[in-house]
Formats: C-alpha cells, structure tokens, sequence
C-alpha cells in the first residue's frame, strides 16, 4: 500500500469539496472500478476520488465540476474512454488523462495520446506503476495550476497599477465587484521585505480560502507590498467587510509581522487602479513607526509634551549634558508613538523640531543641512523601530553642536587628543563615537580628519597599537597568550590569536618560539 501520495492544495473551479484535487474513475465493470477505487485509497484522505459506471455520468459530473486527474477505461459500451478524454479536455484543458486497457494494443495508446491522454496502463494494473503514474499527474497539475496563477496575478497587477486601464472587463478575474486589500509590511524603505518574514502570498491564499474566501488571490506588487482580493454578491455589508479583512490583519499581526492593512470595495464601473491609488493614499495618511495598524482614522496631533521635550533637549544640548538629552529624546519619540502619531504628522512636527533648534543653539550664524519634512519622512519610512530613529536623531543633534564648537576647536588638538585617549583606553572596547561626542564634532569629520593627519583609519590604529602592545608583553616574558589578549583588548583568544597572525604573519606562540 502506497505511504504518502502527493498533495496539492489549489481548487481550481472553486468548489466546496475538500482541499486537493478531483480524481475521477471511469470503468464499466463495476468490479474492476471497486478494484480501481480500492487502490486510490490512500489519495482520498487529500484528494477527492469520484468513480462512475459509463462515460455520460463521467461527462454530466465534469460539467458540474472539472476533475484534475481522469483514471478511464478504453473500452466502454455507450461513450468509450477515448471520446470521454477528448470532450472533458475539451472542458478544461488542463485536465491529465490515463488511459486502461487489458490490450496490448499500441494503435489504442497511439490515439489515445492524439485525444489527450498523457499516460497509457495495460489492466490488470499494478498498484506501483498506478501511483507512480497517478504522482507524475498530480506533479504536472500543479505545474500548470501554478503557471496559470502566475498569468492571472500578472494580469491583476497590471490592470491594478493602470497599465490595463480600461480593459479590465477582457479579464475575466476582474469582472465583477471585487475587494481590494493592500497589505504593507512595515513600510517603503525597510530592509526587511516579505521575502524575510516567512510568510509567502501562496499562505495568505491558502488561509483565505481556508476562512471561506475560495477563490482569493493574493500576490506581490513590490518587496513591501502585497495585494489580496476575492469577489464579492452586491448582499455583503461593508460592516461584514471590515470583520473579515479585520481578520486578515489580526492573522498576520499574530505571525510576529508590523503591518499596515486598507481595503476597499470595487464596484463596478469603478477601475481596480482608482482604488488602488485611494488605498495608497490611505496607507501614506496611517502610518506609524515601529506597529501595526488598520484603517486608522488620522487623529489631531497633541504638540504640548512634544515641545516640552524639545525645550528639555535644548536646554541639556546647551549644557552639554549628552546623558540627559539621550534619555529625553528617547522620550520625546517614545511620546509620538503613544499618541499613535503618523509618520507624516511626525516628519513635520521633527522638521520644525530641528529647524527651531538651528537658529536657537547657533543664533542663525551656520548653515545647517537640516533635514525639511519630506526628506524626513523619507528617513522615517527607513526606520523599522524607535531606536533607529533615535539614534538617528542623535546623530543629527551631535552634528549640530559640532558645527556649534567649530569655531573653537582646532583640529591639530584633536588628532593627539584622540591617540592619547587610544593609549589609555586600548585594553577597552573603543568606540570612536564616545570621544566625537565627548568633545562636539560629528564621527564622519573626525574620522576623516584622524585619516588626514596619520595616514591611518582609525580602527586600523587601535589594532596596531593592540599589536604592539602584545609584542611587548611577549617580549618581556609573559607566558599566558590567552592573558595577554584580554590585557590588550581580545575576550576571544582564537580571534586574538588570528588577529595578531594577520598584523604579524605569525601566531603568538610562533612569536614567542622565535624571540626566545
């Protein structure tokens, strides 16, 4: 008996029978056909198995609902198996044809081939070479059932995004009232894309139809965007919508995702692409950093404790008390997101954050590149996460108090500041950064500067003196490699060990071996 017989999980037609595909049995011989059915047991736990005594009941049953697989005896009083083949392919093409006969007869596989028949099997059939055939058809459904998928999302997109304009009623998918549901996964610019989440569009079909919606679709417009649609009677209210597409947008919170979910109802003689175009800009008006959110309704934007944590960022800006000024931004943007601010209100409500602050701290002496609200909202629609945007933020507020101090710092000060720093902290994690902000100038100038004026990147200095600073301790007698790297800086002594074979061409102990 046969373990495992593929599966196949797309309805075709759409019909309410269990999930797989419709194999049907013709055989006059009720006999044989009990036999024949006995065999393709084990299909019938994922498949529907149907059998029928003659080829009219075959043909009237595939006028109701094309099978996928037709199992049919050659010889048959009334219609014979050959004229059944062709009229049910005729019905749907995609349909994969085996032929039975007890004669070894090739004129018989030589037409039947010609009709449309893929396999030929002399009777009395073997289970083995039965289910070995019946898995090669399942496989070449699917095949086909995919590609045809592939057309129609094809040809949905294309009319969604305007380039079928005005030729929709060609397709006959579109016809029709539809519902349009425009899921994004967190939003434009992340570089998380629905290729990383784990869930393809195939899963969101499947549970579509697995929530009665049997012939929704769901595909791809972008890395960030998916589209779900399915059709709908004029008898369903938009209250009943709203639960449903609500599900879908609980479903796919509850898979870990950050999404932003609209739909609308497409009637007819409305364009798939105006409604489209309505739900983007639907999605631009909701949404929000960092969570999930569905049909949200935009809200008024509560400013006060914004700009009380604004006046707070300023005033430690001015102090130089960089602790505080972290710990009250991270307030500031943890604030917008209770309030559920969108990402729009919150690019406009920063812009003139950063704007106010330039002419405050700087009394309108420089000219600052502060970011304007667009540009802005364009930063925001990379940020997966408030802390991406804090540190962000950060970022923008530390350059701005270096252009502040430009005046009195002189960069020839700063490089031996910094090389003396690197003496003292390098058996420390050294981070470039601490001593930019330490001392009011932006890392991508102090980078750049500390390249000028030694010749060296700055992490390539710290390895060096790490290096240096492990000879001469190998030098002096220090016995222990792992000891000596954690004095130098190392956690890991194979990375320490690796590191110094690098810088030296050769391991620690091969060092210490040749200066003995």
């Amino acid at each position: 008996m046969k373990e495992q017989p593929l599966f196949c999980g797309y309805l075709s037609n759409g019909s309410e029978r269990k999930r797989g595909m419709k194999i049907t049995l013709i055989e006059d011989e009720l006999l044989a056909l009990d036999e024949l059915w006995y065999l393709m047991k084990p299909y019938e736990t994922l498949h529907t198995v149907v059998g029928f005594k003659s080829g009219e009941e075959a043909l009237a049953d595939a006028k109701l609902s094309s099978p996928d697989i037709v199992i049919s005896d050659i010889r048959m009083p009334g219609l014979n198996g050959l004229k059944v083949v062709e009229e049910l392919i005729t019905l749907q093409p995609r349909t994969q044809a085996i032929m039975l006969s007890g004669y070894n007869d090739f004129e018989y596989a030589r037409i039947a081939m010609k009709f449309g028949a893929k396999e030929y099997l002399l009777k009395p059939v073997l289970a083995s070479d039965l289910y070995s055939v019946v898995d090669r058809m399942i496989a070449a459904v699917r095949k086909e059932e995919e590609k045809s998928r592939l057309e129609l999302h094809w040809s949905l997109s294309r009319s969604i995004r305007g380039i079928l304009e005005g030729k929709e009623d060609s397709i006959n998918e579109l016809t029709g009232d539809w519902l349009l549901v425009v899921i994004l996964l967190e939003n434009w610019n992340s570089f998380y894309l629905w290729a990383h989440s784990g869930i393809s569009a195939s899963d969101i079909s499947s549970w579509l139809r697995n929530e009665g919606n049997v012939d929704a679709e769901c595909f791809d417009m972008d890395e960030h965007l998916r589209i779900a649609m399915w059709p709908l009677n004029n008898q369903e209210r938009d209250g009943v919508l709203r639960q449903r597409v609500n599900r879908l947008y609980e479903y796919l919170c509850l898979q870990g995702l950050v999404v932003h979910c609209v739909y609308k109802h497409r009637k007819i003689p409305q364009s798939l692409a105006g409604i489209y175009k309505q739900c983007l800009n639907q999605l631009e008006a909701q949404l929000c950093l960092g969570e999930s959110t569905f049909m949200q309704i935009e809200q008024p934007v509560v400013t006060q404790s914004f700009w009380d944590s604004a006046r707070r960022i300023e005033q430690h800006l001015r102090e130089q008390d960089y602790a505080k000024f972290q710990l009250e931004l991270r307030r500031m943007i943890e604030g917008l997101q209770r309030a559920r601010t969108t990402l729009k209100q919150t690019s406009v409500l920063l812009a003139d954050f950063l704007y106010a602050l330039k002419f405050k701290l700087n009394d309108n002496q420089f000219v600052l590149d502060t970011a304007g609200s667009d540009s802005l909202y364009e930063v925001l629609k990379s940020c997966r996460e408030e802390t991406m945007l804090v540190e962000w933020l950060s970022s923008k507020l530390v350059s701005l108090m270096a252009v502040r101090e430009k005046k009195i710092l002189e960069p020839k000060q700063i490089i031996p500041s910094l090389m003396e720093y690197a003496q003292q902290h390098y058996g420390e994690v050294v981070h470039l950064q601490d001593f930019a902000t330490k001392h009011h100038v932006s890392i991508s100038y102090l980078s750049k500067l500390f390249k000028t004026e030694t010749g060296d990147n700055f992490s390539d200095y710290i390895i060096r003196l790490r290096i240096n600073k492990a000879r001469e301790l190998l030098d002096n007698g220090y016995k222990r490699i792992a000891e000596i790297g954690k004095l130098v800086g190392y956690e890991d002594p194979k990375f320490f060990s690796q590191t110094f074979k690098r810088w030296t061409g050769v391991t620690p102990q091969e060092y210490k071996r040749k200066n003995k």
